[in-house]
């Protein structure tokens, strides 16, 4: 699991699935050790009679090219003193 001290919570989601399962969902969002990549990274843990399974998932992309999106399609505002 992603350590929680250097990473914003997006979403946390616990469920019940039927009388026995409980599922619960993370996923954050972190900068890479080396501050070069934003990394999303998606938990899911299982819990039911059978045992626990749980599965992580991360997406990366360059922090190059998120400033260059964002440069692109975000709204622009300008402040001058």
């Amino acid at each position: 699991m992603t350590s929680e001290s250097s990473s914003l919570l997006l979403h946390h989601q616990v469920r019940k699935r039927g009388a026995n399962t409980l599922i619960c969902r993370e996923t954050r969002l972190q900068m890479s050790s080396d501050q070069g990549q934003l990394v999303l990274s998606r938990y899911i843990e299982q819990y039911s009679p059978q045992g626990v399974r749980w599965v992580e998932c991360k997406h990366s992309v360059a922090m190059d090219d998120v400033l260059r999106w964002l440069i692109s399609q975000g709204e622009r505002s300008a402040t001058t003193s």
